[in-house]
C-alpha cells in the first residue's frame, strides 16, 4: 500500500515538473519569462493578429500582444493594439513595428525594428505601426487589378476588334475580286512602262546630278556655309556686345536713378520754378506773339531796302541807276 502510495506521489510529481516545464517552454517561446511594460502601436488592418501574438525586437521574442481595441479616429476606423514587453528593453525613439511572417505556413508575428533616435521610448510610448502586405493580400490585390482590366479593357478591346475584322472581311469579301482585278491591270501597265520609267529615273538622276553636284555649285555651298558661320560669329560677338551695353545702360540707369533720388528737392524746385517761368509766358505770350510780328515785319522791311540799296549798310547816299543815266 505504501509503495502505491510513494508511485503516485513520484507520478503527480513527474506531472507536475512536465506541466511546469510546459508553461516555462510556452513563457519562453511567448516571450514572457518576467516583468513586463506595455507599449502602444496602431494598425488599419490587423487580419492574423489576435491576443497572445508574439512580438519580437529585430527576430529576438520580447514580449506577445496582450490586447485588442477599435479606434475611432478622423471617422477612420483603426486598431489600438497593447504589447506587453520585457522591461527595462530598450526601444530606440523611431522604432518601426510590422506585422511579419517568416514563411508562407508560419504564424503572423510583430517584429520592432530598431530607431535610430538618440532616446529611448518611455514604457506606455507609441511605437509606430507599419503593415508588411503578406503575399496572399498581394496576389488579392494583383487579382482583382487583372479582373478589372480584363472586365474594362482587354474585353472591349477584343469586341471592337472582333466587330472591325468582321466588317473587314465583309467588306473584303464583297470588293475582294474588283481589288484584285485592278492591282492585275495595275501590275500590267507597270509592267509595260516599266523600262521607259527606268530609262527616265536613271537619265533624270544623272542630270540632277551634274546641275547640283558641279564643282560650281560645291564651290558656291561651301562659301554659303562659311558666310553663315562668319554671320553666326558675327551674331555671337555682336550678342556679347550687346549684353555689355546692356549691362552698361542697367548701370548707367541705377546711377541717374541714385542721382535723381540725391537731388530729388533740387529737381522738384527747378520744377516749380520752370512751371512759374511757363506760367508768365503764358500770361504774356499774346504780347510776345505781337512784338514778334511787327519785329518780323521790320525785318523784311529792312531786307527788301537792303536788296535795294545794300549802301544803306554805310548809311550812303542812294546808288544811281546806270540805265537812267545812259
Amino acid at each position: 500500500m505504501k509503495d502505491n502510495r510513494t508511485n503516485y506521489v513520484i507520478v503527480g510529481l513527474f506531472v507536475l515538473a512536465m506541466g511546469a516545464a510546459l508553461i516555462g517552454s510556452l513563457a519562453v517561446l511567448m516571450g514572457r519569462t518576467g516583468p513586463t511594460v506595455t507599449y502602444f502601436t496602431v494598425y488599419d488592418n490587423v487580419g492574423g493578429l489576435k491576443p497572445g501574438t508574439q512580438v519580437t525586437f529585430e527576430g529576438y521574442p520580447v514580449g506577445q500582444v496582450a490586447r485588442i481595441e477599435p479606434l475611432q479616429e478622423d471617422e477612420k476606423l483603426r486598431f489600438r493594439l497593447h504589447l506587453d514587453l520585457q522591461r527595462n528593453w530598450p526601444i530606440p525613439e523611431g522604432s518601426e513595428a510590422r506585422i511579419a511572417a517568416s514563411g508562407l505556413l508560419a504564424a503572423v508575428t510583430i517584429d520592432i525594428r530598431g530607431g535610430s533616435g538618440p532616446e529611448l521610448l518611455p514604457p506606455g510610448g507609441v511605437i509606430q505601426g507599419r503593415a508588411s502586405g503578406s503575399l496572399f493580400a498581394v496576389m488579392d490585390e494583383v487579382a482583382a487589378d487583372v479582373r478589372e482590366i480584363t472586365r474594362e479593357t482587354i474585353r472591349p478591346l477584343l469586341n471592337d476588334v472582333t466587330a472591325h475584322v468582321n466588317r473587314l472581311g465583309a467588306n473584303l469579301e464583297q470588293d475582294a475580286p474588283r481589288i484584285l482585278a485592278d492591282a492585275r491591270v495595275t501590275m500590267e501597265v507597270l509592267a509595260e512602262h516599266s523600262p521607259r520609267i527606268s530609262v527616265n529615273l536613271a537619265e533624270f538622276s544623272d542630270k540632277l546630278n551634274a546641275q547640283l553636284m558641279s564643282e560650281e555649285n560645291i564651290v558656291r555651298f561651301r562659301d554659303t556655309l562659311g558666310n553663315v558661320q562668319a554671320a553666326s560669329e558675327s551674331v555671337r560677338v555682336l550678342t556679347r556686345e550687346l549684353q555689355v551695353a546692356g549691362r552698361q545702360i542697367d548701370s548707367l540707369l541705377r546711377t541717374l536713378d541714385a542721382m535723381a533720388e540725391e537731388s530729388r528737392d533740387e529737381l522738384r524746385g527747378a520744377v516749380t520754378d520752370l512751371r512759374y517761368s511757363l506760367d508768365i509766358v503764358a500770361r504774356h505770350v499774346d504780347s510776345i506773339a505781337y512784338s514778334l510780328d511787327g519785329t518780323g515785319r521790320n525785318m523784311l522791311e529792312f531786307s527788301r531796302s537792303l536788296r535795294q540799296n545794300p549802301g544803306l549798310l554805310l548809311r550812303g547816299a542812294p546808288a544811281r541807276d546806270e540805265a537812267l543815266v545812259r
